[in-house]
């Protein structure tokens, strides 16, 4: 039997099907006690939720970074919310509810609103969080143990209707090897968590729970495409081909990493920049380690995301420090606060919005709120005097935002040297490009800034009007649509003009289809995950700029995502061939060969 979904995580496995759902929480016939009994009960097992939800996150900030731990900081302010907790209690005080059928109704409230706002609303995919802690308090409130899946069989490949973002950061890397799920969409928090830990994920496979039973041989097949083969207790001989897959997978990753490290220039000898993403000072040492020289976006809101209070500056100046000197072969890029839409800070209180992503996010927050801004940008200047810093202002959509930020900045400047503390003072400004607006206002922006750094996931979805974390419009949320592509053109093109540069910082930037098309359209810097480091270098030692300029202009030429994708598929599977003498090899990027699912 063969089911099919999406690849959330790309990757081939073969393993042991281990069947979750997670232990019911119901309660079964239990007397109500008196308000101030219920209550009692309600404030235990609160205390009991906040506590592992902030061990949680610690964990996950060590395995993972701050970025990925603030999914569970989000979660405790769930958890800590008054206005919800307000109507938990009024429900048990005023009518005698019980805590878990109190807490049952007025999150279900919560999540059924969410569900059903528009599609474009982040908020929709959030009711997956809501379900957690709901879950989580309910579980606490029956005296329940946490459902475990740290000690599972060695090769289980986890069946679930759903998992939650609690449930994946608990897996045991060791022992798991892939995540099938009926439910979920390819920018949920599940699927952001299992491609951080390496393990392939299939989301939306359809008949999952009643298909595959308990100890089904499963080979789950991501590999880079977009459509995730499931197939169910395959021949023999497929298991086999499977196993040499995996051999043969092994092999050309040994190949790639011997790339690692080797200078970033094309055979023609073309520079082309390749720097991580940061999420935290704890990421650091993990991406010296790497290879990487640079960092093309250091995400500064961890400071504020792993704190109940504001950073002040000299916690800020410290941590950018930190990385200026790290990185002192390159450059670090800090990009200023970017929090509201999928982020949201305890510290900063923030009115509930309708639609946080077209809200008060990123820098309209920062310029409605001077006291955090200005104190950041002196921080940053700080830092400049200690390495190659610069600094990027982000969702900037136009030239009136921009020009109030720079004379923020030129506040901060002014401020530092009457105070006689050093900076740089040709610190490079650039913005991310992720608005539309910015794409089609491109020239006005180049003539104020030093860069542009493209933010592809925030770009795509506004360009498509489709919310990345949500799983019903997954389909519509398309990497390679030919309006991503044109936008990226627009702007370098604008930056070209008025000599500045280009970098991608989104998903794309360090994805390896798309890297000798975002070459071929002029992009010099590109910024992903230490991980992707070794096969981005190879990909730029081996692409002439003639023929990535002739990809791209077939990129441009094309009118739909399907056509680009096969161009890049079929680009990919040819520079794969040259790696190895052997060509099936080349397929490890590709799934099994067509000829697997033909011959079964």
């Amino acid at each position: 039997m063969q089911l099919t979904g999406l690849v959330a995580s790309p990757g081939i496995a073969l393993g042991q099907a281990v069947l979750f759902a997670p232990p019911l929480t119901t309660p079964g016939n239990r007397d109500i006690g008196t308000p101030d009994q219920e209550m009692s009960r309600l404030r235990g097992a609160l205390a009991a939720s906040i506590g592992e939800l902030e061990r949680l996150q610690d964990r996950v900030k060590e395995r993972l970074g701050s970025h990925f731990a603030h999914i569970f900081r989000s979660q405790q302010t769930i958890a800590e919310d008054e206005a919800m907790l307000a109507e938990v209690e009024s429900l048990i005080r005023d009518r005698s509810f019980s805590a878990e059928g109190a807490v049952q109704l007025v999150f279900n409230q919560y999540i059924q609103l969410f569900a059903e706002l528009d599609s474009e609303d982040h908020n929709r995919a959030r009711s997956a969080d809501l379900e957690d802690v709901a879950r989580r308090i309910r579980r606490n409130l029956f005296g329940l143990p946490a459902a475990d899946l740290s000690d599972l069989p060695q090769g289980s490949i986890i069946v679930a209707r759903d998992l939650y973002p609690s449930d994946t950061a608990m897996l045991d890397t060791d022992r798991v090897v892939a995540i099938v799920t009926e439910r979920g969409g390819v920018a949920s928090h599940v699927a952001i968590l299992a491609k951080s830990l390496k393990i392939p994920a299939a989301v939306g496979v359809s008949g999952a729970m009643a298909g595959i039973a308990f100890h089904d041989q499963v080979v789950l097949d991501g590999g880079d495409r977009e459509i995730a083969r499931v197939m169910v207790n395959p021949p023999r001989r497929m298991l086999q081909h499977v196993r040499s897959r995996k051999a043969l997978q092994v092999a050309w990753r040994s190949r790639v990493e011997d790339y690692r490290g080797q200078e970033t220039v094309t055979p023609d000898g073309e520079e082309v920049t390749l720097s991580v993403n940061l999420g935290s000072s704890q990421e650091i040492d993990s991406a010296c380690t790497a290879g990487a020289c640079s960092v093309g976006l250091y995400r500064s809101e961890f400071l504020f995301l792993g704190s109940s209070r504001i950073p002040s500056e000299e916690t800020q100046f410290q941590a950018y420090r930190k990385a200026a000197k790290a990185f002192s072969r390159g450059f670090v890029i800090i990009r200023t606060l970017d929090v509201g839409g999928d982020k949201q800070v305890a510290s900063i209180p923030a009115a509930r919005e309708d639609n946080p992503f077209l809200g008060n996010r990123g820098i309209r927050l920062c310029l409605a709120r001077p006291e955090l801004f200005l104190p950041q940008l002196r921080a940053i200047l700080r830092a400049s005097a200690f390495g190659s810093v610069k600094l990027m202002l982000p969702l900037v959509g136009g030239v009136p935002e921009l020009e109030e930020a720079l004379e923020m900045i030129e506040v901060a400047r002014q401020e530092l040297v009457r105070e006689r503390i050093p900076f740089d003072p040709g610190m490079e400004i650039g913005i991310t490009v992720e608005v539309p607006s910015a794409v089609w206002m491109a020239d006005a922006l180049a003539q104020r800034v030093d860069f542009f750094s493209i933010g592809t996931n925030d770009l795509t979805q506004y360009l498509l009007a489709a919310d990345r974390l949500n799983g019903d419009v997954s389909r519509y949320y398309r990497i390679y649509d030919p309006a991503v592509f044109l936008a990226i053109r627009q702007v370098v093109e604008a930056a070209r003009r008025h000599r500045r540069w280009v970098g991608v910082c989104g998903e794309l930037g360090g994805d390896p289809l798309a890297i000798p098309a975002l070459i071929g359209l002029g992009v010099r810097e590109l910024s992903m995950l230490p991980w992707q480091l070794a096969e981005a270098t190879w990909l730029v030692r081996t692409t002439p700029l003639q023929e990535a300029a002739l990809l791209a202009d077939s990129v441009l030429a094309s009118v739909s995502h399907g056509d680009i994708r096969a161009l890049l598929d079929e680009r990919y599977r040819l520079k794969s061939a040259e790696l190895s003498s052997n060509p099936a090899i080349a397929c490890e990027r590709n799934g099994l060969c067509d000829q697997l699912h033909s011959r079964y």
